[in-house]
């Protein structure tokens, strides 16, 4: 069977190209694909001189299925945030960063809009995401004091065993943890079976493997959208993986 996964690790947005583009793919893919996916790994940064248009963008035509959480998103406070939080249709994902104490943010993990995890039913079994926040987001950007952030690796033993428990056949990571800490759970938990970075400025190599695990990044500053293709055994095991990016200032051309 097919998955596809759309991707984005690095997002600034300054046109409509991003969610024409996304259309165009989606369309296509429901001829092609078994299932798809639209997922997000990345700060979201939106253009200043037209921030509120950006957002409003962002929040209702990028119709991802879930995103992790980006240091960016604290700059502003919980405030910020929650103005964030409020305007989307598709949940934050950040296993490690916990608002229950956060008066500001903890409707929105009641509400579904903040979420360590997501379980998601597919025509092969179940799919877990989650999302990973660096820790150093406490002293590079502007968090509350109430929303507490804990260690990547110790929160990717728990959920990924919470997952297998709930019976995923599949584990992706949305991170924003880099490459070299990414290296290191993939190691640690050959359970998950895919990792989407953050945007890096190392590499240009879009797929890299570790055990079982696959890693795919896009370079920063790099307007596109990726799509990953996947074909997966009925257990969940990966079979084949390829990648393309589509150039956001292009149209698909599918031949």
């Amino acid at each position: 069977m097919k998955l596809t996964i759309l991707h984005t690790n690095n997002v600034i947005l300054n046109s409509n190209n991003h969610y024409s583009l996304i259309d165009e793919i989606k369309e296509r893919n429901k001829k092609t694909a078994e299932e798809t996916l639209f997922l997000g790994a990345t700060d979201i940064n939106f253009s200043k001189s037209n921030y509120q248009n950006n957002e409003k963008i962002f929040s209702k035509k990028l119709k991802y299925d879930a995103i992790a959480i980006g240091e960016h998103q604290f700059d502003e406070g919980s405030q910020g945030l929650a103005k964030f939080l409020k305007q989307l249709d598709f949940p934050v994902l950040a296993a490690n960063v916990h608002i229950e104490k956060d008066e500001i943010l903890n409707t929105f993990e009641k509400n579904g809009k903040f979420l360590p995890y997501l379980l998601k039913e597919s025509k092969f079994g179940k799919i877990g995401i989650f999302g990973l926040t660096p820790m150093s987001t406490v002293y590079d950007s502007c968090p509350s004091s109430d929303t507490i952030f804990t260690n990547p690796s110790d929160r990717t033993e728990f959920i990924v065993k919470m997952l297998k428990k709930k019976e995923a056949n599949l584990i992706i990571l949305l991170s924003q943890l880099g490459q070299d800490e990414n290296q290191i759970l993939a190691q640690k938990f050959p359970e998950i079976d895919v990792i989407i970075d953050r945007a890096t400025y190392k590499t240009d190599k879009t797929i890299n493997k570790w055990k079982e695990t696959l890693m795919v990044q896009t370079m920063a500053d790099f307007p596109s959208i990726f799509q990953l293709e996947l074909e997966v055994d009925e257990e969940g095991k990966l079979l084949t993986a390829q990648e393309k990016y589509h150039d956001v200032f292009e149209s698909v051309n599918y031949g």
